[in-house]
């Protein structure tokens, strides 16, 4: 690809452009992370750019020929524009230059307005991406006298050192943040005498107007040991870069063994003053020794900045007790990255016992937020599941007491999933670390492919809106689905309907690998989600057929790494843990994988749909509604259902359509949708439009029909539910109406189906 000239595009193209947005107000793809700030109203940065090339330069530019992102901000930035970027959750432009010079007036610290530094952008950094870190072994006390110098001039005198609190002691019981804690250091080294009880701690500085405690760290602090406990409290929100603590603990490597324990001793010790100085209000921030040389002359201009990027990096976003999921996060609110595990099993239980233990290992030494297991997992407590009855309340409190259980052995939250005795698939979400307002605890019982389905429930209809409620955790809502109800979009749109960011699905395995694919693919676009994928695959084949996935909100795969292993472009490696971090969405698109599928003809016809002159073929049949035609063919009635352009991408306008009270008297129905541009964008064809046409075709077995002015395309759903593109034969096509069976072939009683679940489905298209 040529590169693009984006220096010639000037900032009159751009106001031009923005004119023109506020005029015209288009269609664009909603932004997440980047947005424009003109005159006081956020616009969307990369549509806005897209725009001001097409004005420069007389033509479009797809959007997947260039980036969002950093390199959006970039463009607009040196052009003068304000930007709000949410990865750095500030305000980029103008940047005002941080104090200097003369004591701040007050004796709270006054935060400096500059961006923070990137490595205090707490968990947005692989540690991998941090250059190796040494920590100096001199001149300790030189630097902490100069660095107690500087803030008493900052906090005019408001400095004490070697200050203690009747509060900071270590504790007197090994319980709640510290179990985790306790455990990880104990097995570090076999040593449990480390944790001595009521011991009163130290802190370097305290700057008590300010509520401030600041740590220095010298180089014995960073081992091993503080590697593990740093790693054991994930939910302790910290004033340093977590991160970047751990990897100095992994580049250093520091041993002290007078006593030989001395290590562990530092490492708890340090980890009850972040503890503590938390739970009693206090801000405590770290300095590496070496960081700053607070003997120069720029000394405190850095300390300045160093202070105030640790403090504004880590505000957590208010989360209410009550949640009102209507108002909670709107949409393009910042949120932290958070980092998905995926957890890649086979479907042999007890014989991934070995597997899952060295797994966990790898777990609890990592930054992974939200573990989630594949359907039909192994757990320890995996027999409690079988024996359990999720219908009954004290069953359900049970199983969510051993899930938090696990996920307090881990460090994070956690998704499992598995069947209970009546045959209802189930996946439990716990999060251990819970903080006021998030969940604790939910699970989600399998619709569809099951003995014991949600619709089964007397009261389902009662209980649908807590069943759909989001799981709310670290200011992001999260569903979930199990393996076959992906196929359908209503389950996850019913979440998408309550503003959902991310869904993670709990798959079996053994499936097609492209279908997951689409089916995954268009459940991000449709929702503007994240969606996560993983399964348990077949453990008796040499391929199991279990995979991964992971797709922004605008459809684009997303590559994981993979935590117990090097990562090599497959993601179907048993035992694997394959991780995402949220932040790697760039808000770009991608061209659907399949967009050069061969088209074919049908061996088998009924039908010849004309290319030009469809109004004629509609118009032939009989009208039901303004979107509903019928055709007596031979034998069958064919349903003509007619989408207006961007509805295509909103599930529930269709679904409306194929299970509208007009057509339940008619017998033996074939579905076609006919989705009507007046002119379709390539661009947006080629990444969005193609594959859910395709997936409309495969979720609701049946015909689909694309028609505008410079495009047309008929798909239908293949034999095994994958997609065909029907060729077109002398300016025709020809359809094989045993393929559109739509809603009557898919709620009939067969394998893991049944018929009557249909009532309950049709009242849940009837509320959306």
């Amino acid at each position: 690809m040529s590169k693009i000239p984006w220096n010639e595009v000037t900032r009159e193209d751009i106001l031009k452009a923005i004119h023109l947005f506020d005029s015209e107000r288009p269609v664009y793809p909603e932004p997440r992370t980047t947005f424009l700030v003109f005159n006081g109203k956020k616009y969307p940065a990369k549509h806005i750019r897209g725009m001001a090339y097409q004005i420069h330069f007389g033509r479009e530019i797809r959007k997947e020929e260039y980036s969002g992102g950093q390199d959006t901000v970039r463009f607009f930035e040196k052009l003068g524009f304000e930007m709000h970027y949410v990865h750095r959750n500030v305000n980029t432009h103008p940047v005002a230059k941080a104090p200097a010079g003369p004591p701040m007036e007050t004796k709270t610290l006054k935060m400096p307005l500059s961006a923070p530094s990137e490595q205090y952008n707490n968990k947005s950094k692989k540690v991998s991406n941090v250059q190796k870190i040494s920590v100096p072994a001199k001149g300790v006390i030189e630097q902490k006298n100069a660095l107690q110098l500087l803030l008493n001039k900052m906090f005019n005198g408001d400095v004490v050192c070697e200050k203690t609190f009747p509060w900071l002691k270590t504790p007197t019981e090994i319980t709640g943040e510290y179990e985790l804690l306790f455990e990880r250091l104990s097995t570090y080294r076999g040593d449990k005498n480390f944790a001595k009880k009521n011991v009163t701690l130290r802190c370097d500085f305290v700057c008590e107007n300010s509520k401030l405690i600041i740590e220095y760290d010298e180089r014995q602090h960073f081992s091993e040991a503080r590697k593990i406990s740093l790693l054991s409290y994930p939910d302790i929100p910290l004033y340093y870069d977590r991160n970047l603590w751990v990897s100095a603990c992994q580049n250093i490597q520091s041993k002290d063994n007078q006593p030989i324990n001395r290590d562990e001793i530092r490492a708890f010790y340090d980890s009850t003053r972040d503890i503590e100085a938390a739970k009693h209000g206090y801000k405590l921030v770290r300095i590496m020794h070496g960081q700053i040389d607070f003997q120069t002359d720029d000394a405190y201009k850095r300390l300045a900045e160093l202070l105030g990027a640790a403090m504004c990096a880590n505000r957590e976003p208010e989360i209410p007790n009550t949640p009102n999921l209507k108002s909670y996060t709107e949409r393009g609110t910042p949120k932290k990255s958070i980092k998905i595990g995926l957890y890649l099993q086979t479907n042999e239980l007890f014989g991934n016992v070995k597997a899952f233990k060295k797994a966990m290992n790898s777990v609890r030494t990592s930054d992974i937020d939200i573990l989630v297991f594949p359907e039909f997992s192994y757990v320890p407590f995996v027999e409690n599941f079988y024996a359990a009855d999720f219908c009954v309340s004290a069953d359900v409190q049970a199983l969510y007491d051993r899930t938090l259980k696990l996920s307090r052995r881990l460090g994070r939250a956690v998704v499992i999933s598995n069947e209970d005795k009546q045959g209802a698939i189930v996946c439990i979400y716990a999060n251990s670390f819970a903080k006021d307002g998030e969940t604790l605890c939910k699970h989600y019982i399998k619709h569809t492919m099951t003995s014991f389905s949600a619709c089964d429930i007397a009261n389902y209809r009662e209980r649908a809106d807590s069943i759909f409620q989001p799981i709310l955790y670290k200011g992001y809502r999260i569903g979930l689905t199990i393996c076959y109800d992906c196929n359908h979009a209503i389950f996850s749109r019913k979440y998408g309907q309550n503003g959902i960011d991310m869904i993670l699905n709990c798959t079996g395995g053994n499936v097609v690998y492209d279908k997951w694919f689409k089916y995954n693919k268009v459940r991000a676009i449709e929702n503007h989600c994240f969606t996560f994928v993983t399964m348990a695959g077949d453990g008796t084949m040499t391929n199991p057929h279990n995979y991964v996935y992971g797709f922004t909100p605008s459809g684009k795969e997303m590559t994981p790494t993979l935590l117990n292993g090097q990562y090599t472009g497959k993601k179907n490696v048993s035992g694997g843990i394959y991780v995402y971090d949220t932040t790697d969405d760039d808000e770009s698109t991608e061209p659907d994988s399949s967009i050069n599928q061969a088209e074919s003809l049908n061996k088998t016809s009924d039908l010849c749909i004309p290319l030009n002159g469809l109004d004629r073929f509609i118009h032939s049949g009989n009208t039901l509604t303004d979107k509903i035609y019928i055709l007596r063919h031979g034998t069958v009635n064919v349903i003509l259902c007619l989408v207006d352009g961007a509805d295509i991408l909103r599930p529930e306008k269709v679904l409306k359509l194929l299970y509208a009270a007009v057509l339940k008297p008619i017998c033996n129905k074939r579905y076609i949708i006919i989705n009507r541009w007046d002119k379709v964008d390539l661009g947006f064809y080629e990444t969005t439009l193609s594959v859910v046409l395709k997936v409309r075709s495969m979720e609701n077995y049946c015909a689909v029909i694309l028609d505008s002015s410079n495009l047309k395309k008929c798909y239908q759903c293949g034999q095994n539910r994958t997609a065909q593109v029907v060729k077109a034969e002398n300016s025709h096509w020809w359809i094989d109406l045993r393929r559109t069976g739509g809603p009557e072939t898919i709620w009939r009683d067969k394998a893991g189906m049944r018929a009557q679940w249909r009532d309950n489905i049709e009242w849940l298209i009837d509320t959306m």
